[in-house]
């Protein structure tokens, strides 16, 4: 039998979630969804935080799925929410004000700003 190695790692907090260290694992899904589907959106959040997800993943990638995230952060207090930009990191700014956490592929930079290096993106 292999000898599973544990790997140190330093605790952070999301919203009111803490993650790493020592702290118990956080469940962590994504709405299927359509962002832009406020109401579906909404519901299948608090489905997700109900049935013991401690942080839901929304996904956006463009400007008119920023006003629909602000309204379901507005009805979704309490859930500690991550939104994913798919190809879109210009609008991590605005998006910052409504969610504990952003994720962004760094590899999605490969599409942006082609004639430009790695290290200047």
């Amino acid at each position: 039998m292999m000898e599973q190695v544990k790997r140190k790692t330093r605790k952070i907090r999301i919203g009111q979630v803490h993650v790493g260290g020592e702290t118990p694992v956080v469940v962590q899904s994504m709405c299927a969804t359509r962002t832009i589907d406020i109401d579906a959106t909404i519901a299948q959040t608090h489905q997700l935080a109900a049935a013991g997800a401690g942080i839901v993943r929304i996904a956006l990638d463009n400007e008119k799925e920023v006003a629909a995230l602000k309204e379901i952060r507005a009805q979704t207090g309490g859930v500690t929410l991550s939104v994913d930009l798919l190809a879109n990191n210009r609008v991590a700014d605005k998006v910052a004000p409504y969610v504990d956490k952003i994720r962004y592929n760094p590899g999605h930079l490969h599409h942006i700003e082609k004639s430009k290096s790695i290290p200047q993106k």
